[in-house]
């Protein structure tokens, strides 16, 4: 017998993305950049780029650092067909 698997969309993957790093930076801006479906041996891993603004968490950081400051440059993959997030980076 032949199973059914879905694969995860594009679309999908970027909404699994987003809530995962706005649970571990709450009130940033996510961006993605880039996206793309590779196919490795355990399967098909979509790979994320983008960009976060993090939201300071100092008073004073809000008046005098440049917003620059707060944003990061992230890489997130997500498996195809679970759903699930397999590894990020963020820089």
């Amino acid at each position: 017998m032949v199973e059914n698997k879905r694969v995860t969309t594009e679309s999908e993957a970027q909404q699994i993305a987003e809530k995962f790093l706005l649970t571990e930076y709450f009130d940033s801006k996510i961006n993605f950049n880039e996206s793309q479906l590779i196919t490795v041996d355990s399967g098909q891993v979509y790979h994320l780029r983008g960009t976060i603004i993090m939201r300071s968490r100092s008073m004073l950081d809000r008046f005098v650092g440049p917003k620059s400051a707060n944003k990061y440059e992230f890489k997130i993959e997500i498996d195809a067909q679970q759903g699930q997030i397999v590894n990020y980076e963020l820089k």
